[in-house]
């Protein structure tokens, strides 16, 4: 089968789920027999190069978060022309999304997408640090994402399916109009990476077993990681003196998360070792005695998989989507809920789990037996392929609607839908995101190298 993967993130810049992924998805199909195309945003001048055989559209850069670039509705030979594939699979949760029911209706191809951003937990985030700093225009801000993911789910039915990772996604996109196939389906682990023999501990000499906790994630606004600290400085420390708390990643809160720690008094209890290239990431799993999490953005939350088939419990906070979906509270770890109370619960749920390792040697063994049942690469992709034949049989079930090439009629409507939303918002988005940048921040670079694990986070100047 020859499959498109549309993406936001055609090459790896920043370790992030979504664009690890990407890349995951594109080999591991190849290795099934499939052929892939990468379909998404030209890289920035400094960035890797993108899998040969890519097809790019021009892009412009998304200072609000690193890494990612708008891509535009030009070449317009990036649509007017047929791309040749038997399938596409879109994993952008941009405007880019557009392309695919564009292919659809001018090329009769069939399209299945993957929404992996629940906006109205995500889109305050968007702003500007000036105006996220009050509450009423955070509010009113999230307050559009209703009308915006209408507007997405409309673009959704334009296709043949929806993939999401969760449930709680599921019943969140019924809700709003979603008329096409949907299926669940989690991100799969790359065993390649995850499955490797353990190697040495990663972690700062003085922080002794028994007392690790670890987070992994880019360190942005949504992930909350403030939180975490603060649970850890008011709740922990006090009751486990010994505890140590690392905060693997980096990101535009960086600078600011390590002013915290030293403000709240953990600064020597805390540590930011910086981006670390993923094939190292199952060490600090497999070495620490739980993982921890606050964000209430995520719509899968791929570190929570990474942990738990590591053999980390969980301590996080039920965000009833990706994270909830994953952990199962008072089996393979412990889920504490979003209010008043939340930095008070969590870190007792930490120091719950860090009293009692025999509680937290049968938690990591449920956990890391439940993820294999759940991800493994074998389990997941199988059912990517049932999602495309469903996707070829809805297609033949919900013919395109009439001959689009070469009629001004259907070439008008087709602009007005899809290329004029697309454009200006991408425009708009980018010129409010020139004012989220920090100053000083230098994104580490990562390269891509074809189907060698230097594709999952190799730094550039290694």
């Amino acid at each position: 089968m020859r499959i498109g993967i549309l993406t936001d993130y055609p090459v790896v810049t920043f370790a992030c789920g979504p664009s690890l992924a990407t890349q995951a998805l594109k080999i591991y199909l190849e290795g099934r027999g499939h052929e892939v195309t990468i379909v998404g945003p030209k890289p920035g001048p400094n960035d890797p190069p993108a899998v040969p055989g890519s097809l790019l559209l021009d892009s412009l850069d998304f200072k609000a978060h690193p890494g990612v670039r708008m891509a535009l509705a030009w070449p317009p030979k990036t649509i007017t022309q047929n791309p040749g594939l038997d399938v596409i699979h879109s994993h952008a949760n941009s405007l880019l999304m557009h392309w695919g029911p564009m292919m659809r209706e001018l090329h009769n191809i069939p399209c299945v997408s993957t929404n992996t951003i629940y906006l109205p937990a995500f889109a305050q985030h968007l702003l500007p640090n000036k105006l996220y700093e009050y509450e009423h225009v955070r509010n009113a801000w999230s307050g559009l994402a209703d009308t915006v993911e209408r507007s997405f789910a409309a673009v959704y039915n334009g296709g043949d399916g929806l993939i999401v990772q969760c449930q709680g996604l599921a019943d969140y996109w019924n809700k709003k109009g979603l008329q096409v196939p949907l299926h669940v389906i989690p991100r799969p682990i790359d065993v390649r990476i995850f499955d490797k023999p353990v190697g040495a501990d990663p972690f700062r000499p003085e922080f002794a077993k028994g007392g690790r906790i670890v987070a992994v994630c880019r360190h942005a606004r949504e992930k909350d990681l403030d939180k975490l600290i603060e649970a850890f400085a008011r709740y922990v420390v006090p009751q486990i003196p010994t505890a140590s708390l690392t905060l693997v990643g980096d990101g535009l809160e960086h600078a600011q998360l390590k002013k915290l720690a030293h403000t709240l008094g953990v600064g020597d209890r805390v540590d930011f070792p910086g981006e670390k290239p993923q094939r190292e990431t199952p060490d600090w799993y497999r070495h620490a005695d739980l993982f921890a999490y606050a964000s209430l953005s995520e719509t899968y939350g791929q570190v929570i998989s990474e942990a738990l088939w590591c053999g980390a419990p969980v301590v996080a906070v039920d965000d009833q989507m990706g994270v909830a979906y994953q952990v199962r509270h008072g089996e393979d770890g412990l889920l504490v809920q979003p209010g008043e109370n939340l930095l008070q619960d969590l870190g007792d749920g930490i120091v719950e789990l860090l009293s009692n390792p025999a509680k937290r040697k049968a938690f990591g063994e449920r956990a890391a037996q439940r993820a294999r049942e759940r991800v493994a690469p074998e389990v997941v992709y199988a059912a990517y392929e049932r999602a495309y034949e469903a996707a070829i049989e809805h297609l033949a079930a919900h013919p395109r609607r009439r001959e689009t090439h070469n009629n001004l009629p259907s070439a008008w409507e087709m602009t007005h839908k899809h290329v004029v939303p697309w454009m200006w918002k991408h425009v708009v988005l980018c010129g409010l995101s020139a004012f989220r940048g920090a100053k000083g921040y230098d994104l580490p670079k990562v390269r891509i190298d074809g189907m060698k694990a230097a594709a999952y986070g190799t730094r550039a100047d290694e």
